[in-house]
């Protein structure tokens, strides 16, 4: 049964090391925002929104009010779904640059903050509020808010680039400021039963490689047990009264843990392990001949690996390293399944190999002076493509024609022209064609010219 906890002027140390404890928790959830705190967003802003005040100043009652109509808006811009307690994109920060810094909601919530200052400063010295309204919003007075007012310092501190789910955090815990002070009397939890157990991401679903921290509340941890698909699993390791959770294969885990007071079960839906997700696409797009590498989760020494566009695609079994080289075109899935069932599940979309794009290094206008060339002694040949990285294409060869009183045609290897002890004074130009490539399993010959001038 959920307990009421009163907070009194009189146990003022009680009173200030909660709120602490709330403000630490937000502060470790801004630094860097690391992908484990954005998980977990869900699960902080329900535990902010919890306490509930019973407020001794007609503004404060107006200011959460007002922060409570702001996150409503916000909800409806991020297209918040009710029902299923989520948002499209939770970890993208446009809305909330938007909404906040380009839109009136941040200019008000400053307004707002700046009434508050007002009334905190005209408090009388004797009343612990005053202090106790400099320590709650120090970093807010020290960014725009005291002294002199700078709103667009305050915007940039509090809202630029933050993600959405973490940016509707942040205003419960604003909320959260208004109830630590201006509730005299303290702050309450609703009564509402603990549960025994929590899944610290706040998901139902994980991925094989995922692990999830869970621990019991109110009761003692006596058993545990942990099943797949109706067979048992050794996917867990307890420590004291919580244990962690990393399931190795794909499948639905039910996890019962067994108190002193009572059982409390999860079902938990373990989903294959995949490609790092990309910003720009929806999927992973790779190309005919290129050998693509990716680590990924493994602990089963005996995985089989089936490629469909590879089928001497290989798996290092102690680093998880994953080779393919796809040969044919069009969606290939790439499985790993071991002894317990399906490890490693995900497609990319083969292309065709596109053509490279060729560029003189430090020539970009295709004309040179003589004098230079004479001094650097070279040209190099560069082939490149913006969708790989340096190395797909490799030159082999290419012919060169130059073109003067007296044209000759050598055959250059590699990709340097080598200048050193040629005649400048009747060169006109020089014309690069024929040149061979070679790209991922093959080699090609691309005859069209590259013409310098000599000036």
């Amino acid at each position: 049964m959920a307990q009421y906890v009163y907070i009194k002027r009189s146990k003022n140390l009680r009173f200030r090391l909660i709120s602490l404890m709330y403000l630490i928790f937000l502060i470790l959830s801004v630094i860097q925002i690391p992908i484990a705190w954005l998980k977990v967003s869900p699960v902080i802003h329900t535990y902010l929104k919890k306490p509930h005040a019973v407020y001794s100043d007609s503004i404060l009652v107006i200011l959460s009010n007002k922060l409570d109509q702001t996150d409503s808006l916000f909800k409806k811009e991020l297209g918040y779904d009710e029902q299923k307690d989520q948002m499209p994109e939770p970890n993208s920060f446009t809305i909330t640059d938007r909404f906040f810094m380009d839109g009136t909601q941040g200019k008000n919530l400053f307004d707002d903050l700046v009434a508050l200052r007002n009334w905190a400063q005209q408090l009388p010295a004797t009343d612990e509020r005053k202090a106790f309204f400099t320590t709650l919003f120090d970093d807010d007075l020290k960014n725009g808010i005291g002294g002199k007012e700078d709103v667009k310092k305050w915007l940039q501190y509090r809202w630029k680039h933050v993600p959405a789910g973490l940016a509707r955090n942040l205003l419960e815990e604003l909320n959260l400021r208004y109830k630590l002070l201006g509730n005299k009397k303290g702050i309450t939890e609703t009564p509402s039963e603990e549960p025994k157990f929590t899944l610290m991401t706040g998901y139902s679903t994980m991925r094989v490689g995922d692990a999830a921290n869970l621990a019991t509340r109110g009761d003692k941890l006596v058993e545990l047990f942990v099943d797949r698909d109706g067979v048992s699993s050794m996917d867990y390791e307890i420590n004291g009264n919580s244990f962690n959770f990393k399931p190795s294969v794909a499948g639905m885990y039910t996890l019962k843990a067994k108190g002193l007071i009572k059982t409390e079960t999860m079902v938990v839906q373990v989903l294959p392990a995949g490609f790092p997700q990309k910003e720009a696409l929806p999927f992973r797009v790779c190309y005919t001949g290129v050998t693509y590498t990716q680590k990924i989760p493994l602990y089963d020494q005996g995985a089989r690996l089936t490629c469909e566009a590879d089928p001497e695609a290989t798996i290092e079994t102690k680093t998880g390293k994953l080779s393919f080289n796809p040969k044919k075109e069009g969606w290939c899935t790439i499985r790993i399944n071991t002894g317990e069932g399906i490890l490693f599940l995900d497609s990319v979309f083969v292309k065709p190999l596109p053509d490279p794009i060729f560029e003189l290094k430090n020539l970009p206008s295709l004309s040179i002076s003589k004098s230079r060339l004479e001094r650097e002694g070279k040209i190099e040949l560069q082939a490149i493509h913006p969708s790989f990285e340096e190395g797909v294409f490799e030159i082999k060869s290419f012919d060169v024609r130059w073109v003067g009183s007296n044209s000759q045609v050598e055959k250059i290897n590699g990709t340097q022209l080598k200048t050193a002890g040629k005649s400048m004074a009747q060169l006109q130009y020089i014309i690069i064609y024929n040149i061979e490539v070679r790209a991922g399993n093959e080699s090609r010959k691309f005859e069209k010219p590259i013409i310098i001038q000599l000036i």
